[in-house]
């Protein structure tokens, strides 16, 4: 029996998840991440981030009793790391939630330059994400320019760790900001602005394609063989998709992680653009785009709320407190922008709890009312990440968006989506539908 591992790197958390070839998620662990928080930045050590996923790839590792044949990961963002001509790092990985100062975008970009990112990379511009942040180092810091050899994201970097080798993928490589969406080359003329050029990035492949094999010293060290095959994966997202079995038009993945995404399988890619929401490729045998909508860090907003009014108490004792509540929060509103909702203050606990959740839930449902009204549509909804460990949480929003939610794979859907992507990679299993079907055969209903 063969083995197949895959990870999915979050904002917050590191997932993974070890399956057979049969479909059967054998084992699940997480990992959390640690920042180092500096002004407007959030930072991680590049090695603390690498032996944060060693140790998760080791772990699960260890509970198969065969070969590992694929190892494949997904990732949330674009998180760049600046390395010099022996490969060593000269920066630490800049988070996507860092901020930078508009100043020193508007120095670098023009109006019509940043304007023109959504066309090109799919995502509209902002003051996060590489883009930015290179316009900060060319202003701050042209010394980390001036020795960059090579550029690359997070988990190219990881990757290159595990295999000696680079590359990234089509989809990856969307929240990189760096590259041409549509035609998977990078976009020579943002490069150019910092004196870079293609070559001092990882080359672009598609999704699914096997980068290379384990080195044996890295192969020891996880527990894995020499004749493992790494795997390139696609960002998190659509990762999860596969991982849930959101795979046609018609059907709506929701991804509650640090943000709250929305995902529609579309067609074209003009259509997904229409509608203003983050585009991303999708499936290799299926609709080729996927157009998302995000409420960002909102599990970070529902924390600050939370701890506000009760502390540091367990997520359970929370959720339980806002199932006790009627539905309505005996019309208690918990806003989500700025503190009006300290004035909330007074209020039976039980309503606050409710109305945290339910406030994000509105959010939710009135983001999902603007995506239909660009045609499209849900007829399904299945929802991910870790608020599904919740049942009251998933029924608040359930209440909230009056539609049924349908939860496959919870928190662990994205590193699931990466062990069959993994799979699709070495050939066993001809597209996504036969991969998810591998997998939810053995599904509890």
């Amino acid at each position: 029996m063969k083995y197949l591992i895959g990870l999915d790197i979050g904002t917050s958390a590191v997932k993974g998840a070890l399956a057979a070839e049969d479909g059967r998620v054998i084992k699940v662990t997480d990992r959390k991440l640690t920042y180092i928080t500096d002004g407007t930045f959030r930072l991680l050590d590049p090695d603390h981030f690498c032996e944060t996923c060693f140790d998760a790839i080791a772990e699960l590792a260890a509970a198969a009793d065969g070969a590992i044949a694929a190892l494949c990961c997904c990732h949330a963002s674009g998180n760049p790391l600046f390395l010099d001509k022996d490969g060593k790092p000269l920066t630490r990985i800049i988070g996507w939630q860092s901020v930078i100062p508009w100043e020193d975008i508007n120095a670098v970009y023009t109006k019509e330059e940043q304007n023109a990112f959504y066309r090109t990379v799919g995502w509209g511009f902002f003051n996060g994400m590489p883009a930015a942040d290179l316009a900060y180092i060319k202003i701050h810091r042209p010394d980390v320019l001036e020795n960059t050899s090579f550029l690359c994201m997070s988990a190219e970097y990881l990757n290159h760790k595990i295999t000696g080798k680079w590359g990234i993928s089509h989809s990856m490589g969307t929240p990189s900001y760096l590259m041409d969406q549509e035609k998977g080359v990078y976009n020579t003329a943002v490069l150019e602005k910092f004196g870079l050029s293609p070559e001092m990035l990882p080359p672009v492949f598609e999704k699914g394609t096997v980068l290379g094999t384990v080195l044996p010293g890295m192969a020891e060290k996880l527990g894995l063989s020499s004749d493992t095959k790494v795997v390139l994966g696609s960002f998190d997202h659509p990762s999860g998709a596969l991982g849930a079995g959101v795979l046609q038009p018609g059907q709506l993945l929701l991804s509650c992680g640090t943000s709250w995404v929305e995902l529609f399988p579309v067609q074209s890619r003009e259509h997904a653009l229409s509608t203003g929401g983050l585009v991303d490729r999708f499936a290799l045998n299926g609709p080729k785009w996927c157009v998302m909508s995000s409420l960002e860090s909102i599990s970070d907003k529902i924390d600050e709320r939370r701890d506000h009014f009760f502390g540091s108490v367990p997520h359970k004792y929370f959720d339980g407190l806002a199932g006790e509540a009627k539905p309505g929060s005996n019309g208690l509103v918990i806003d989500f922008t700025g503190e009006d909702y300290k004035r909330a203050e007074g209020h039976d606990k039980r309503d606050i709890a409710r109305a945290i959740l339910e406030g994000a839930a509105r959010l939710l449902k009135n983001n999902l009312k603007d995506l239909e009204k660009c045609g499209l549509k849900a007829d399904s909804i299945t929802a991910i990440g870790g608020i599904t460990n919740s049942k009251i949480a998933v029924g608040i929003i359930s209440e909230v968006l009056q539609r049924e939610i349908k939860v496959v794979n919870g928190q662990s859907a994205g590193a699931v989506g990466s062990c069959l992507l993994g799979g699709m990679g070495i050939g066993l299993y001809k597209n996504e539908a036969e991969a998810f079907g591998a997998m939810s055969s053995h599904l509890k209903v």
